[in-house]
């Protein structure tokens, strides 16, 4: 039962270290509202372009 935890905080982590590791979510460098939009949106075309890889590929 102890492994299950750490499955979740792992996949949980790689969901967000992914998008900024790739370099299409530049993290913030400051609390400003294009900052943070420009991450969540590199962060969401991320997602949307891995699913449609994923699905593509189906």
């Amino acid at each position: 039962m102890k492994i299950v935890p750490i499955i979740g905080v792992v996949v949980v982590a790689l969901f967000i270290l992914l998008p900024i590791l790739s370099g299409n979510a530049a993290l913030p460098e400051d609390m400003s509202a294009t900052e943070i939009g420009n991450f969540i949106g590199g962060f969401a075309g991320y997602w949307i372009d891995a699913l449609k890889t994923v699905s593509s590929g189906l």
